[in-house]
């Protein structure tokens, strides 16, 4: 008697398919345009919290071996601190929650939201196997929006600094994976996603006292990002 054959990947043909999953940004290093009392430029590393992240695609397999997609994503993100070089006497070292100076420094309010949309080839291995590693990598844009409002530490003359702009880099990605078939139009996808870029560029706002530190102006830096995500693709 013979053996019923095992399922296979789609040999050719579109695709839909969305991903959930988790995502830890990495700390963004910013440098400003203008330079802090001490002569050298304003730096401070923003880090977020890590949040939920997703995406949507839209993809054809070419053969067996390789597809190529179009992906949407989106991934958001809590400010967990900002924080400067404490060796720096005449820099504030840090932005802190709108809490007055004589409170210890606290979390500031805000976010970082970061929309994608990437090109993607991908290459999955053992393509007559149930269980289909695959690798790939993706060039588009990345949006960014940041929505954030503190004060300078230190002294309280000092004044307060918000950071409500947005703008759009070159992005890259790199990714990998594994592929389980659960029908055979519908398949289960693991993925893990490096994503990274061009500087962005943030504008900051102040009511500091221009005798005590002026504005940092633009925050520059870049968005860089891990996550592992679960996805289920329809052909």
């Amino acid at each position: 008697m013979a053996l019923a054959p095992q399922a296979m990947a789609q040999e050719s043909g579109w695709y839909g398919a969305f991903d959930l999953g988790y995502h830890w940004p990495e700390a963004i290093e910013t440098e400003s345009s203008a330079l802090a009392a001490d002569g050298d430029r304003y730096k401070y590393e923003i880090q977020q919290e890590d949040n939920l992240a997703g995406f949507i695609r839209l993809g054809y397999q070419i053969n067996p071996n390789w597809r190529v997609e179009l992906e949407g994503g989106a991934r958001t993100g809590d400010i967990d601190s900002i924080r400067g070089d404490a060796s720096r006497l005449l820099v504030p070292d840090q932005i802190c929650g709108l809490t007055p100076p004589t409170i210890p420094c606290t979390t500031p309010p805000g976010s970082i939201e970061a929309y994608t949309l990437m090109a993607n080839v991908i290459y999955d291995f053992f393509p007559n196997s149930r269980v289909r590693p695959f690798i790939g990598a993706g060039v588009g844009i990345n949006h960014v929006k940041a929505d954030i409002a503190g004060r300078f530490n230190d002294n309280p003359l000092n004044g307060a600094i918000s950071i409500d702009d947005d703008d759009t880099a070159y992005a890259y990605q790199v990714l990998a994976g594994a592929a389980f078939d659960i029908t055979d139009r519908l398949t289960a996808d693991v993925t893990y996603r490096y994503l990274s870029g061009t500087d962005l560029d943030l504008e900051s706002e102040t009511t500091a006292n221009p005798l005590v530190i002026g504005p940092p102006g633009t925050l520059s830096g870049r968005y860089e990002d891990q996550s592992v995500t679960f996805g289920l693709r329809y052909s």
